[in-house]
């Protein structure tokens, strides 16, 4: 099966296409806060483009602010920080501007509006032992602010960043299982299996210390995060320690706490997990607002929890995984609209250098309904066959070694599939058979790798994903791969510019 140059072209959007601004009218009276007008840069691909925006920034968005009342203004202004967090987006105020930006540093921004210490803080693999995917970037700031009637309140914000790098995007799929003594062996097992051989693999032979972190990973997620995904959940756990000891260095003893959280794509989602836990907490006040969140959880009572906003662009595939069909959903309420049908010609008056607008239809995702049941049937024995044909011993050893190098097939990056290079027989006789059996998570893997892939070169994706899909007997994994590769367009411009900008702008 050979794949078009303009379907493997859609692949290469997706990563650099992940960021976006708000703009904002000044239409809420209720604040008084002073309209600034900024312009953006965003890199795409090897290209930078710009365009101008505002949003402002006033106390009472936050203090004394009802936390279960969607703000418009609130959102402009927690989209603008969640954008801002990523390396690849510099915002640059062109007004009353104190301290202009000058590179992509992810924190000048903040001290504009009168928020200090602000602090880039990355979870790195180098400080984990095991599952050292689930990792993620964030800023956090603080800013003081004292009543009328003298009480002190001190604001918080996170802005979680979103996807960064192969590790982070296999983590957004890893989505976990913890619902009987069966698959809690299942899990353990293979999350010991690859945290030990990726210690190995980085030159750490104290396997013991390695497995028994695994296991103690394990062990926090089924009693804290019981129903959550499992790689947002433990970047959610790792990142919240570190938020913990970022108040203890800043706190102001007596002050009333209040925190915004924030993010874009893996970072809304887990700031989503985030939401739920600070909104349980009696000794804060928060606000959680999310950009293109994916599904977070498969808990019953998720829609209970009223401090959580999600803004949804429904035409964009990212807010449908994982599946309904596998059980899962969002914290809190969704804003959601589509820009197909309802704003296209403000996205095409936005930005309209980039290529048309086209729908992802999120909602179409029978293609991987079929892969699994459910989510712990992604994590079920082996239930599918990859199988490739070479004349000669080397050529399978060649292809065999080139997916060993994506990290497919090797079990410090996958446990999830068994490759082998054999002889053949019967029909293959004198022939070499690259086989695996697989199961579906496998599957799930070997999407993300095209997706990364495609930030490379137009070659590279289209190499790997013609074979995978060569390689795959099962009708259901051909087809629901070629399906998802052929709608990374529609995935990439849904996903990102200038969507969850025109969405901030009109959803009330």
């Amino acid at each position: 099966m050979k794949l078009s140059k303009i379907l493997i072209n859609t692949l290469i959007s997706f990563l650099a296409m992940s960021v976006t601004l708000i703009s904002c009218s000044n239409e809420d009276d209720d604040y008084n806060y002073e309209p600034h007008n900024a312009v953006v840069n965003f890199m795409l691909g090897s290209n930078v483009l710009s365009y101008d925006t505002s949003f402002g920034y006033d106390d009472a968005l936050l203090v004394g602010a009802d936390n279960t009342v969607y703000t418009p203004a609130l959102a402009r202004f927690a989209s603008a920080l969640a954008f801002d967090c990523y390396d690849t987006v510099k915002v640059s105020l062109k007004t009353s501007a104190k301290n202009p930006t000058s590179a992509y540093d992810n924190t000048t921004l903040y001290s504009n509006f009168g928020f200090e210490d602000a602090t880039y803080t990355e979870l790195s693999a180098s400080d984990y032992l095991s599952d050292r995917q689930d990792l993620t970037n964030a800023v956090f700031a603080h800013r003081k602010v004292t009543a009328e009637d003298g009480t002190v309140y001190q604001i918080f914000t996170v802005a979680v960043q979103g996807s960064s790098g192969r590790d982070q995007w296999l983590s957004n799929f890893d989505v976990g299982d913890y619902s009987d003594a069966a698959t809690t062996k299942n899990y353990a097992t293979l999350s010991a299996t690859h945290s030990v051989a990726a210690a190995v693999a980085a030159g750490n032979t104290d396997q013991a210390s390695v497995q028994a972190e695994s296991l103690a990973n394990y062990a926090k997620l089924a009693t804290q995060f019981p129903t959550e995904h499992k790689g947002f959940a433990l970047a959610a756990l790792r990142l919240k320690d570190k938020i913990d000891a970022y108040v203890t260095a800043h706190e102001v003893s007596g002050a009333k706490k209040v925190l915004l959280l924030t993010g874009h794509s893996r970072g809304a989602a887990i700031a989503n997990i985030l939401g739920k836990v600070y909104e349980g907490d009696s000794d804060w006040t928060s606000f959680s607002y999310g950009f293109a969140t994916p599904r977070t959880t498969t808990a019953s009572n998720a829609a209970e929890f009223k401090t959580i906003f999600n803004i949804i662009n429904s035409d964009d595939l990212v807010t449908e995984l994982p599946l309904k069909n596998w059980g899962f959903t969002r914290y809190g309420t969704d804003k959601s609209a589509s820009i197909e049908g309802s704003y296209k010609a403000q996205w095409k008056n936005k930005l309209p250098f980039v290529s048309d607008y086209i729908s992802a239809n999120g909602e179409d995702t029978s293609y991987l309904a079929d892969v699994a049941s459910d989510r712990a049937a992604l994590y079920a024995s082996e239930s599918g066959t990859f199988r490739l044909t070479f004349d000669t011993e080397a050529e399978a050893n060649d292809t065999f070694a080139y997916l060993k190098n994506l990290g497919l097939g090797v079990t410090s990056y996958d446990p999830y599939s068994t490759f082998a290079v054999t002889a053949g027989s019967g029909d293959s006789e004198g022939k070499y058979i690259l086989s695996a059996t697989f199961r579906p998570q496998f599957f799930l893997n070997t999407m993300v790798m095209g997706i990364v892939l495609s930030s490379v070169s137009t070659e590279t994706a289209a190499t790997f994903v013609t074979t995978m899909i060569s390689g795959y007997e099962s009708e259901i994994h051909q087809i629901a791969l070629g399906t998802m590769a052929s709608k990374i367009t529609g995935f990439a411009y849904s996903h990102a510019v200038p969507c969850y900008t025109i969405l901030v702008e009109n959803l009330k």
